[in-house]
């Protein structure tokens, strides 16, 4: 693998002077221009979905409102406009939010993990971009001290869709089996994580064994939970070291191999890139860091710059938005700022006007604000 190094670009151009939040503006961030909008969103700090569903070809955005109880149902109209359809309540504090097909009915639903309770709320969705809540719901799942983060996808590989969230008092993730009609079967299974993952988990497949693994941000290191493959659902657990104490981690295909790579985030000032063998492992001796601003709070992946290789950009509760270029040569990173948004929080990367390139979606984490930037070629 090419070695990966580090070259950092802070933008200096015109995201500072935005004196209101009325209309479109546009600012350059490396080689593209960007028409930028504001996002009326909840109070509280903001966590997003992507996903499509009212089953159009455009993306669309869900994002869950930490201090309304509620989440806000945006339309995408494939051309960088979000428009909002429908709010809906999610039950106390809402603090993280997953998508997928929970019924079977081939419309997108919604899974929300309630901070300060010992439920999720589940939602099933129509596909025109209202939902109501699974019978279910809300669904106590006796975690303590409460769930953070929640995600819905297929680990035990029946081709049904799981409910898994954090559970920190026993250091693991607890794992309902998906019955595919909005429920989810109790007890559940706890895997071993190795330590508190306070805040969210990134799962995908490390090893290439098409089976789905788990990656955990816990307090002093970074607990790698590789799928078995078997029917009983065990995990093997490693862990990775750190000087920091990583918040957020992401795994993305940062460097054209192929191969899934760990993208970890500290409450401090050092993002880190880890490439992957695909064997389960990551290579720390290959390890790109970069300094950025205390307080990173959210990691989002996509393709910024549509070469095929994925992105990441990080939200920052100093003001800092990072964008984290992936390449087969060498990592670039261009930080941005937001005189609207003091404090980021909730992120998302979604392609809203489906020119190939992902566009940032960024909410303050203390104020009812987002904003949208969309990509405009400007290469020509």
């Amino acid at each position: 693998m090419t070695p990966i190094k580090s070259i950092s670009y802070v933008l200096l151009a015109s995201l500072g002077l935005f004196n209101s939040m009325n209309s479109a503006k546009a600012v350059d961030i490396g080689s593209t221009a960007y028409s930028t909008f504001p996002l009326e969103v909840g109070s509280g700090q903001a966590s997003m979905a992507v996903c499509d569903f009212n089953s159009d070809g455009y993306q669309d955005v869900i994002i869950a409102n930490y201090t309304d109880n509620n989440i806000i149902a945006y339309q995408g109209n494939g051309k960088g406009k979000l428009i909002e359809v429908g709010r809906f309540p999610v039950g106390d504090s809402p603090s993280g939010i997953s998508v997928s097909d929970i019924n079977n009915d081939g419309n997108s639903d919604v899974a929300i993990a309630n901070h300060e309770t010992s439920y999720v709320t589940l939602l099933l969705g129509d596909g025109k971009g209202a939902f109501k809540k699974a019978q279910q719901s809300p669904f106590n799942i006796d975690i303590k001290p409460h769930p953070h983060e929640v995600r819905l996808s297929d680990i035990d590989g029946d081709n049904k869709v799981d409910l898994i969230v954090d559970s920190r008092t026993h250091e693991g993730l607890l794992v309902l089996k998906g019955l595919s009609n909005g429920s989810f079967q109790k007890p559940g299974k706890v895997i071993n994580v190795g330590g508190d993952p306070y805040r969210g988990f990134a799962i995908n497949d490390i090893n290439g064994d098409e089976a789905l693994d788990f990656v955990t941000p816990n307090q002093n290191h970074i607990g790698v939970v590789i799928n078995n493959n078997s029917n009983d659902m065990t995990f093997s657990l490693k862990k990775l070291s750190q000087t920091g104490s990583p918040f957020a981690v992401e795994l993305a295909e940062m460097n054209g191999d192929g191969n899934m790579d760990l993208v970890i985030a500290t409450n401090g000032s050092l993002i880190t890139v880890i490439p992957g063998d695909g064997n389960g492992n990551f290579l720390e001796e290959e390890k790109t860091e970069i300094q950025s601003s205390s307080g990173a709070k959210q990691i989002a992946i996509g393709d910024i710059n549509a070469d095929g290789i994925k992105d990441a950009l990080v939200s920052n509760w100093s003001g800092q938005i990072l964008a984290i270029f992936g390449s087969k040569t060498s990592i670039e990173t261009i930080s941005f700022e937001h005189s609207s948004i003091p404090n980021p929080w909730g992120i998302a990367l979604a392609d809203l006007n489906n020119d190939g390139k992902s566009d940032f979606i960024i909410a303050d984490g203390d104020s009812k604000s987002a904003v949208v930037y969309v990509s405009q070629d400007i290469s020509d």
